[in-house]
């Protein structure tokens, strides 16, 4: 294919010689003179192993080359690679203004350019809303229709910086974010010879992908300094702990507790990050971030409650009590929490358990804590799930239960879900709510 690759810095550069590399025609983009005239001059404008040698040898081919005019860039290509800056504004948002000089141009240029159908591909970084702004401005600019004439795919980039060339040619995964199938069929030629996971998507979840990536990787830095100055506090080797810690790769290093849902609770979780805040504030040791892990809990439990302060008193069903599912444990369970605020105030609530039912059939500090903490609750227990459903204006779901137990009951068409914990079966209830979903 033939590709305009739009800004030269670190993410432009990098997939002009990569793509050069693959076969394509590739011609760079940038309003910077400098950087042109050093790629046609087959020198890289940025420090990145590898990445020189490609774009000599690529200019020498002839297969890579590069200009400061946009419309001859649009003009001689078939889709375009948008690697233009996204630097944060005063107040810490995405500024875009770049990205949105960039459209206008490729959608000016787009007037004048008499291909059938022209892909614009986003590999800058930026958050839905401002993709939602930038199909926009393509669509207005080049006065093309989407899914017709003029496709837009957010195609996150996943380089690292000293590695990009190696993560370029074997990434972790490939992500298109897709505006429509025409724009879909442009992505599988992008990439002969490369061998990665790849994924479809809308262009808002491609988006988030990114963030989330970047997000997560922000926190697994932060987790290993702040257990590295715990274990310093006790003269513990941190790096033994977390060599061993990495090793687990079954719920350390996995999928697993990374799924959106509720608040965590239990005679753990709770009760050792409180632990670790107190030995850390002994011993002056700062730990923000698992410092916060109990207040971030709480606020899950609030904004619920929330939902309900300025209602009118309701009957409320809640199904799950225990702080997770096929357990009995209700010790420090966040739904006691919250169904002790429902009740308190005033809305009726009944609550379903399969594994509790009764208090009667809780035992030692497990039943302690349901009585101390919300005695009153006992009184709210029901022994089926009908009974939780029948006569509520909203059902809480905390356990998702079995296909076998929603397939037994009858959802009323006026009963308001809130799923806490995404149950696939309650989706096509007409007053469906999920949590973060």
């Amino acid at each position: 294919m033939k590709v305009s690759v739009f800004g030269l810095g670190y993410v432009g550069a990098v997939s002009s010689g990569c793509l050069a590399e693959l076969g394509h025609s590739v011609i760079g983009v940038d309003v910077n003179h400098s950087k042109v005239k050093l790629v046609q001059e087959g020198t890289s404008p940025i420090v990145e192993e590898e990445i020189g040698e490609l774009i000599a040898k690529h200019v020498a081919t002839g297969k890579l080359t590069a200009t400061v005019d946009p419309v001859a860039a649009v003009s001689d290509s078939d889709i375009a690679f948008l690697c233009v800056g996204t630097p944060s504004d005063k107040n810490g948002g995405v500024n875009s203004e770049y990205l949105e000089r960039a459209c206008v141009e490729i959608g000016r240029a787009l007037r004048e350019h008499h291909s059938a159908y022209y892909a614009v591909f986003n590999r800058s970084t930026c958050l839905p809303d401002v993709h939602a702004k930038l199909v926009d401005i393509l669509v207005k600019e080049s006065g093309r229709a989407l899914g017709e004439s003029i496709g837009y795919i957010c195609h996150p980039e996943f380089l690292r910086e000293g590695e990009a060339v190696s993560d370029f040619f074997s990434p972790p995964k490939i992500v298109f974010g897709v505006s429509d199938d025409l724009a879909a069929s442009m992505c599988g030629d992008l990439y002969p010879g490369i061998s990665a996971e790849t994924f479809y998507s809308s262009i808002p979840v491609a988006a988030m992908i990114k963030y989330s990536d970047n997000c997560f990787h922000a926190i697994k830095v932060t987790f290993g300094n702040e257990i590295g100055a715990l274990c310093k506090s006790f003269d513990v080797d941190s790096h033994e702990v977390m060599s061993i810690f990495c090793k687990d790769r079954v719920l350390n290093i996995s999928d697993k507790y990374l799924r959106p849902g509720f608040a965590f609770g239990g005679s753990c979780l709770p009760k050792d990050l409180r632990a670790v805040a107190n030995s850390a504030h002994k011993n002056f040791v700062e730990l923000p971030l698992l410092n916060s892990a109990l207040k971030s809990n709480r606020a899950q439990v609030e904004a619920v409650c929330d939902r309900f302060s300025d209602m009118q008193p309701a009957q409320i069903g809640i199904v799950g009590l225990a702080f997770k599912e096929r357990t009995d444990d209700v010790r420090e369970s966040p739904m006691v929490y919250l169904a002790e605020q429902l009740s308190g105030k005033g809305h009726k609530v009944s609550i379903y358990d399969s594994h509790i039912k009764s208090t009667k059939n809780l035992v030692g500090q497990n039943k302690a804590f349901l009585e101390s903490a919300a005695g009153h609750l006992r009184d709210k227990l029901v022994d089926s799930l009908e009974e939780a459903i029948v006569g509520s204006d909203f059902l809480i779901v905390a356990h998702k239960l079995s296909n076998e137990d929603w397939e037994t009951v009858e959802i009323p068409s006026e009963l308001t879900i809130i799923d806490l914990v995404n149950v696939i079966e309650l989706k096509k209830a007409p007053k469906y709510n999920g949590l973060y979903w």
